[in-house]
């Protein structure tokens, strides 16, 4: 008898034989452990009375964890149970790990795409009409069809990145084997006539490697069509000086270097009133970069979550939170009694972010779920990525989105 039977047996006592057998049979120790135990040693095993519990298995590796992990999923599968892999902090050995083997959820539902479609259709609505009132203060009909076609340009553009962001997660997903669903987006007849889309995956990612496939495959889609984009929509717009109060879209230092790169100067000239009057494709690439910022925070499961979890693990907690006090810093810097007293923070203080972070604490979640095997870390060609993609949450985010200033003409 090996250590681990003799762990399991220690529960086998007359008082507790009933109640163990049952949990025995229904959570089938015998099979799961010929699963594992090809790839690791099972030095203990510690079996609760309750199947609802799972079972805790402590050993050490004898391959990398992202050589036996699918494996383990698939075979274990057959007994409705789901593996979590993590190192085991009470062992020095460095492959000693944990292996806690929990009920699997039950089969995701077939998606219902109807809802998909309806909602895309309508996005196509709102950012339409959206477009058609773009530099115009005239209050147009929506039902006007040649109105509202004027505005395929803006819709065109902000839908092409936004699908193409969310269809380079949904395939990232999909390479990995992960059900997900198809893009959600989310009509809004006002501002910009959608507030983005979404996917959801529909069941847990194994390691932190497939996770930050899923994660970074987005932003760099997105990106891929919205730097184009951006450029045709800049070099069809005109230069102009501006008079009396105007709004401003905020520059990133993205932004700012491809407005420099085509008009060979620094815009907007706060001094002159000079700037690019942006047309509909330079706006809603604009918007695309922004949206690409946002979802690059290092918060929670935003993209830029992901992409820090997948780096740093659970230490991924320090850049969440440095993330969000920044965030909280730059929203009161936006109080006018601030800037007035301290005239810089014009240029960072924007108190929107307040709102962004009660949202990212109720809706988003503040910190990201853990991934089924904690022990794979990424890969180096796969890390460096990862910091590349810091370096883009920089250069397209946006410390203040719009602004209004006073030119004198």
């Amino acid at each position: 008898m090996n250590e681990s039977e003799r762990r399991v047996s220690s529960y086998e006592t007359a008082a507790e034989f009933d109640d163990f057998d049952r949990s025995r049979d229904e959570l089938n120790w015998a099979h799961a452990r010929r699963v594992l135990g090809q790839d690791m040693s099972i030095d203990s095993v510690l079996m609760p009375r309750s199947a609802r519990g799972g079972i805790e298995v402590h050993g050490r590796l004898w391959r990398a964890s992202h050589e036996v992990f699918g494996k383990w999923v698939q075979g274990l599968a057959e007994l409705k149970l789901l593996p979590f892999l993590a190192a085991d902090q009470g062992q020095a050995e460095p492959n000693a790990v944990k292996v806690s083997l929990v009920a699997a959820p039950a089969s995701p539902r077939p998606p219902r795409i109807i809802v998909n479609i309806v909602l895309f259709l309508l996005t196509c609505l709102s950012t339409m009409w959206v477009g058609s009132l773009y530099g115009t203060s005239e209050l147009r009909n929506p039902w006007a069809l040649e109105q509202l076609l004027s505005g395929w340009p803006f819709a065109g553009t902000l839908l092409l990145i936004l699908g193409v962001h969310e269809l380079g997660h949904f395939f990232a997903a999909r390479y990995h084997g992960i059900a997900v669903s198809l893009p959600y987006f989310i009509p809004v007849p006002l501002s910009f006539g959608t507030l983005g889309a979404f996917i959801r995956l529909r069941q847990p990612v194994w390691d932190r490697r497939k996770l930050f496939d899923v994660g970074v495959a987005g932003p760099l889609a997105g990106l891929v069509v919205a730097l184009p984009l951006l450029y045709v929509g800049l070099s069809t717009s005109e230069l102009g000086l501006w008079s009396g109060n105007v709004g401003l879209e905020g520059n990133s230092l993205l932004y700012l270097g491809a407005k420099y790169l085509i008009f060979s100067e620094w815009l907007p000239n706060f001094t002159t009133g000079r700037d690019v009057s942006v047309n509909q494709v330079a706006f809603a690439a604009w918007i695309g970069l922004l949206a690409t910022g946002l979802n690059l925070l290092p918060i929670g499961n935003l993209d830029g979550g992901h992409v820090v979890f997948s780096l740093f693990g659970f230490k991924a907690r320090v850049w969440n939170r440095a993330a969000l006090a920044a965030l909280a810093v730059l929203g009161v810097s936006g109080f006018q009694p601030l800037q007035e007293a301290w005239p810089f923070l014009e240029h960072i203080g924007y108190t929107f972010w307040l709102f962004w972070v009660w949202f990212l604490f109720l809706v988003v979640g503040s910190t990201h779920t853990a991934t089924l095997d904690m022990v794979t870390e990424l890969d180096p060609r796969r890390r460096w990525i990862g910091y590349g993609t810091l370096v883009l949450f920089v250069i397209t985010f946006v410390p203040v989105p719009f602004r209004q200033i006073f030119f004198l003409g």
